[in-house]
């Protein structure tokens, strides 16, 4: 039985127990010592546990200087810590061990190699999730499924990126493989892509694009996206700490430094405006954080929680990037340019039905219904830039990034393509980020990035809301900042 589990809250540390099929969380609070173990008339621990093979006082978390750690208080069948045992230490109580994201505990009478059923499975975590985890047991199933199909899989993640039948788990004498099916999006084990059956073990992490699954021996606990539409709204999506970006010279000699000291947040739900003269980096930050220039960039970029860099080649699927000139056919209808879109970006097995329900979604998003039949050649240009922009949305990207779409618009075109970005982050949870230049509507954002120059290379000046933006350079409107910065750049560096 698959059992809902919580969306903890952002940034917290928390401990997913399993025992008998139930899946449970707790928030460490580091000001707390949490002890674990069977609850008695002398003995209440923090995180109670049912099961028979652990003791009454059979363990504790603790913090010690921002570390975590954990101890076992000389229990009578021990604990499993990354699959070694813990042995008792002085007093009967073991050493400490010190707990990194990702470590596995585990209580039970068997051998470390594998889980007893009637034993603990603990999952120590510190990074963010997507969507509730939920409880799938194994025990007993010779193959399962995992893909987007519900009739053709045994577990559903109802996401357009990944394929009906996207890797399967088959049962060899009590051992589990795990095979991809043939994925545009590919099957990742422990941070490798997977071409043929590979052997799972307790505590590999299965990633479909940003879905994951950990194996624990006797089932798997993932994070169901079934059960959490929309997402975990107002969760930061994008975070970057980037102390460089740099070119090689045109004449070959030499780098040249193009942003320096960038320090930023995205969150879902999000639109925001990057805003900055000429040559201030705003298309450079831009393509630093969609993943298009990741050469010569120094520090770090994280998509949902995750080093997108190194995380590339499976999150670049939820990341799409919509250029300011349209790459739009004339003589196609609107229809038939979403659907040869969705045909080309969405996986290869997504049938006909699906990428017309893709196509319809897309076109009520854009307000481009009414539009459905009409040639691209006879759309306005408000219309057809909100078409360009579907080129991207019919495959459900996570995150838009849009440089300069209100370009060769006229006003009322450039309000309605705001407010339709708008709707997308409001009402769909995407985070929109856009290279604007004209300010006018700047308060249908929720969010400016303004960069400046200073000697020649593009520095964060401000980040936050439009409110807050006209307070932090003193004007009334933020066209004028502008010129506030230019007078003295060096004054509004934000630093990291």
């Amino acid at each position: 039985m698959e059992t809902k589990f919580f969306q903890p809250p952002e940034g917290q540390t928390t401990l997913v127990v399993l025992e008998q099929g139930v899946v449970r969380g707790f928030v460490l609070d580091a000001s707390a010592r949490w002890s674990l173990g069977r609850e008695s008339v002398d003995n209440r621990p923090e995180i109670t546990l049912q099961s028979s093979v652990a003791s009454r006082r059979h363990g504790e978390f603790i913090q010690v200087d921002d570390q975590w750690f954990y101890y076992d208080r000389g229990s009578l069948n021990g604990t499993v810590y990354n699959g070694k045992k813990i042995h008792g230490g002085m007093n009967g109580r073991a050493r400490p061990v010190m707990l990194q994201n990702g470590d596995v505990l585990r209580i039970d009478h068997s051998t470390a190699g594998r889980s007893d059923p009637r034993g603990v499975w603990m999952l120590f975590s510190t990074e963010r999730i997507s969507g509730e985890w939920v409880y799938f047991p194994l025990t007993g199933r010779s193959m399962v499924t995992i893909g987007r199909d519900e009739s053709q899989c045994d577990l559903v993640q109802p996401l357009p990126y990944i394929s009906a039948r996207h890797a399967k788990l088959r049962n060899w004498n009590g051992n589990y493989e795990i095979s991809d099916c043939g994925s545009k999006a590919g099957t990742w084990v422990n941070g490798m892509r997977i071409e043929g059956p590979v052997l799972l073990r307790e505590k590999d992490r299965i990633s479909i694009c940003d879905c994951h699954f950990i194996f624990t021996g006797a089932g798997l606990i993932y994070n169901d996206r079934k059960m959490s539409v929309g997402g975990n709204r107002g969760s930061v999506v994008l975070e970057a700490s980037i102390a460089s970006k740099k070119v090689r010279q045109q004449s070959g000699l030499g780098m040249k430094e193009l942003i320096r000291n960038i320090k930023l947040e995205i969150r879902e739900g999000e639109l925001a405006a990057f805003l900055g003269e000429s040559g201030a980096g705003k298309s450079t930050l831009m393509n630093c954080l969609n993943g298009t220039e990741r050469d010569g960039v120094k520090g770090t970029v994280f998509l949902c929680g995750e080093d997108f860099y190194q995380n590339y080649d499976r999150l670049k699927y939820i990341v799409g990037n919509v250029p300011q000139k349209n790459i739009l056919h004339e003589t196609l209808s609107v229809e038939e340019e979403l659907k040869n879109a969705a045909i080309l970006r969405l996986p290869g097995d997504t049938g006909r039905k699906a990428i017309r329900q893709q196509v319809d979604t897309t076109l009520q998003a854009l307000n481009l219904e009414e539009k459905r039949h009409t040639l691209i050649r006879k759309l306005s240009g408000g219309e057809q830039k909100r078409v360009n922009i579907g080129i991207e949305l019919v495959a459900d990207r996570r995150v838009l990034c849009l440089d300069e779409p209100d370009a060769g618009l006229d006003p009322l075109a450039k309000k309605e393509l705001f407010m339709t970005l708008r709707g997308l982050a409001h009402e769909r949870g995407k985070s929109v980020l856009v290279i604007i230049h004209d300010v006018s509507e700047i308060d249908l954002f929720d969010k400016i990035v303004m960069m400046c120059k200073v000697d020649g290379v593009g520095r964060l000046a401000f980040a936050g809301t439009p409110e807050d933006g006209r307070n932090y350079f003193g004007v009334k409107n933020l066209s004028e900042a502008y010129n506030v910065i230019q007078r003295a750049p060096g004054r509004y560096i934000m630093e990291i």
